[in-house]
């Protein structure tokens, strides 16, 4: 990514992005879970998205245009990176790099954990190799849940992910 882009905080100014990013209920369900509902409207989704309730952060372009959006929060002992997105027309310039690396410096203030951890569906190739790449390693995940068997987990530790880019 050549650009200079920042993470800050997510904000209601940015949800119709957001929200345009996510066009099918299968892509819906990939990135907000079983539960999220669609078709969505603007509360719903601000409900289910949980962006005022979990640490929510988007990626502006220097022009202040969202690329990207991630939330994080403590899950078994790791930070847990979730709703992981980049924006379609930003994907594959190194922005889902980007956004993981200052969430994963965000939560490191926050949180004060020394591993990350998220999951990713075990088709979307391009994304477990962006998290391969990174230094996620897949991993068993301890507890039983029913869609369990379409994601891997990953975990990683913090310190990699920290690194600047090579």
């Amino acid at each position: 990514m050549k650009s200079p882009c920042s993470l800050i905080p997510f904000k209601e100014k940015y949800l119709a992005a957001l929200m345009g990013w996510i066009d099918s209920e299968v892509d819906c369900r990939q990135w907000g879970g079983p539960e999220f509902r669609y078709p969505f409207d603007t509360q719903s989704f601000s409900t289910d998205s949980r962006w005022r309730e979990l640490p929510s952060f988007v990626v502006l372009d220097a022009q202040g245009e969202p690329l990207a959006f991630g939330q994080f929060y403590r899950r078994l002992n790791c930070c847990h990176l979730g709703r992981l997105i980049v924006a379609p027309h930003a994907r594959g310039r190194g922005v889902g790099q980007q956004l993981i690396r200052q969430l994963a410096a965000q939560a490191k203030e926050v949180l004060r954990l020394e591993q990350c951890s998220l999951f990713v569906l075990k088709n979307n190739r391009a994304a477990k190799a962006l998290y391969e790449k990174m230094g996620f390693e897949v991993c068993s995940y301890p507890e039983e849940m029913e869609w369990l068997d379409m994601c891997h987990y990953m975990v990683a530790p913090m310190q990699k992910l920290l690194v600047m880019e090579n």
